[in-house]
């Protein structure tokens, strides 16, 4: 890991020689180019004039009729990769080797306020997408502000450092060592009330310190040289191009790691997998070609619509105008320099002399035409930006399930084709899982909630296979299952898997739900099997009174402890052990015989069983 003093040593060239990170450039153009992309913000600017045909006034007028759609196809492909947080997988967070989770319960109550008033799940779900559409090589950087240490505990919550503002980072192994962020300050002085200063954050494994620009007026009365670190009692100060920079360190964090996270997860190849690229650059050079094609197709309609005129021309009929100017020079008032009549308005009317000979009578059809483009040109243009627009899908997600191509395709085709947009996401869910894991653990550590004797458990576990299957189609296969009589843990996980989607909006009800059905003893088996198992008696009576009464059960343990489906496996295992063995005790009480007071005669009764 980077050290404070070669952090320092960076620092200053970062500073004072503007040094960067070798892929600088490389990320901040992709950023660029991205933002304008998703949110069409200048746009026009990916607009090529075509200078052989085009003069500047002609490319400024087909900037102004274009109406970009290329935002619109963006928004829809990145709409699909939003399936990811909305599918079925499992969410891991405990405490494992104690009898409470105690820890597991205050983590996740520190994870609910760490967005704002949403929380670290919802920060992942919503903002990691939106960050990996216009910045994946920004980062996410885990901070909390002070706080009494001896009676409160940290509040951490994420600070967004886009690739512009991370000027130098390095990683060594695929580990990062430190990162540098620039960002600004608001810096009033005496001649510049709202003047703004620079500030440099250093993130190391244990620590974080910022320099940060004052009030050149601050300086310490002691020489100081341009580029170099001076400190004068502990405190840290650099002049660097005649601006004043002060140091200052904070207490070591200890995090045993740099507290932040760089969003990407596609690898750039262009770097050597060195950064990142969004979720759709293999559509991008198609997108950058429908930008073009759609700003012709806007010039072609607007042609189409308003169509050019052709007419022949009277001369003007002012008796002072001479082509157009009259004899002292000036532009004529009628025909303003035109030298012609002409119509500017359809209420207007052009009158011309009847000629004395018939011959001389001119056809009035052949005086005024209107010429627009072929209507075979209109379509072709339109049916080329949605051909573009299929092979953008096409190119990211490898499948035409999302064109009318998929109509005409054989079964074996769509379920390959299906295949291949789940490959594409599930590639999307590993860098998912990974920067929920990374935002928890990080929390945790900052919170002290990490735990040493006891391990957190924090992770998203998607299936390889990663179907996006609905309600109605996992109730199918749950049926098929069923008909077919698959094995118990076949009909469970399709069960689960169905749960999952029903709670996806509500975890507390969905782990409600896994608690009951793992202490569920016939989970899996269809009505029949239940039955045979009931009325077997090699079935030992626990697991019988277990099933029948288990409703019942998990109704009293919530009524007794409102915080019982977040207590670690083994304590709800002994609570739910010691409700079965009350209930059988009572059975056994109740199927207990009863015997009568003996009668006059002496006789034993027999004995009555209630």
């Amino acid at each position: 890991m980077t050290t404070r003093e070669q952090a320092l040593v960076r620092l200053v060239e970062v500073v004072h020689k503007d040094a960067r990170h070798v892929w600088y450039k490389r990320t901040t153009d992709l950023a660029g180019l991205y933002r304008k992309l998703v949110t069409g913000d200048d746009l026009d600017s990916l607009l090529k004039q075509f200078v052989s045909r085009e003069t500047d006034e002609a490319f400024k007028q087909r900037c102004a009729l274009t109406q970009h759609v290329v935002t619109t196809v963006t928004k829809n492909l990145m709409d699909v990769f939003y399936k990811v947080p909305r599918s079925n997988y499992q969410r891991v967070l405990q405490h494992s080797g104690k009898s409470d989770s105690t820890q597991t319960i205050e983590l996740e109550g520190r994870m609910k306020m760490f967005w704002g008033k949403r929380t670290l799940d919802n920060y992942v779900q919503v903002r990691w997408l939106e960050m990996n559409a216009t910045d994946p090589n920004g980062f996410v950087v885990v901070e909390f502000k002070d706080f009494d240490y001896r009676t409160q505990r940290a509040a951490p919550y994420p600070f967004e450092v886009s690739s512009s503002q991370a000027v130098d980072y390095i990683y060594d192994n695929n580990v990062l060592q430190h990162l540098i962020v620039k960002t600004t300050i608001n810096l009033p002085t005496k001649d510049k009330p709202d003047g703004v200063g620079d500030k440099y954050t250093v993130y190391l494994e244990n620590e974080t310190f910022v320099l940060f620009e004052v009030d050149p007026a601050l300086k310490p009365q002691t020489s100081m040289k341009e580029g170099e670190l001076f400190f004068d009692g502990g405190q840290g100060w650099l002049l660097s191009k005649k601006r004043l920079y002060t140091l200052n360190f904070s207490i070591p964090h200890n995090a045993g790691e740099v507290p932040a996270k760089q969003v990407g997860y596609a690898r750039d190849a262009w770097t050597g997998g060195q950064t990142f690229v969004s979720p759709y650059e293999a559509a991008v050079p198609i997108l950058k070609k429908s930008i073009k094609v759609n700003s012709e197709l806007d010039i072609t309609m607007s042609q189409q619509v308003f169509p050019h005129r052709l007419q022949y021309m009277p001369k003007c009929g002012a008796p002072d105008c001479h082509d157009g100017y009259s004899a002292n020079g000036e532009k004529c008032g009628t025909c303003h320099g035109t030298g012609h009549a002409s119509i500017t308005s359809a209420m207007e009317v052009i009158y011309i002399k009847m000629p004395k000979a018939s011959e001389d009578i001119i056809d009035l059809e052949k005086l005024l035409v209107f010429k627009g483009p072929p209507i075979d040109v209109v379509e072709f243009q339109d049916k080329y930006v949605d051909k573009l627009t299929a092979a953008c899908k096409a190119a990211v997600f490898n499948s035409e399930s999302f064109t009318q191509a998929q109509v005409r395709e054989t079964a074996t085709g769509k379920i390959l084709d299906r295949d291949n947009v789940q490959d594409t996401l599930y590639t999307c869910a590993l860098g998912f899982a990974d920067m929920w894991a990374f935002l928890v653990e990080t929390t945790a550590e900052f919170t002290q909630l990490k735990g040493k004797d006891e391990e957190l458990e924090a992770k998203l576990v998607f299936s390889k296979d990663f179907k996006l299957k609905g309600i109605s189609e996992l109730i199918t296969d749950l049926e098929a299952a069923k008909r077919s009589e698959a094995g118990p843990a076949v009909v469970q996980n399709i069960q689960d898997n169905i749960a999952r989607l029903m709670y996806c909006e509500h975890p507390e009800q969905y782990q409600k739900w896994a608690v009951q059905e793992k202490f569920n003893p016939f989970s899996g088996m269809n009505s029949d099997m239940v039955s045979l198992a009931l009325s077997d008696p090699a079935v030992p009576q626990k697991y019988k009174v277990r099933y029948l009464m288990l409703g019942v059960i998990f109704s009293e343990l919530e009524s007794a402890n409102a915080d019982f489906y977040k207590l670690a496996a083994d304590a709800q295992t002994r609570a739910v052990e010691a409700k079965v063995q009350e209930y059988m005790k009572d059975t056994k009480a109740a199927q207990a015989p009863v015997f009568q007071l003996p009668p006059a005669n002496g006789k034993q009764p027999e004995p009555m069983v209630n």
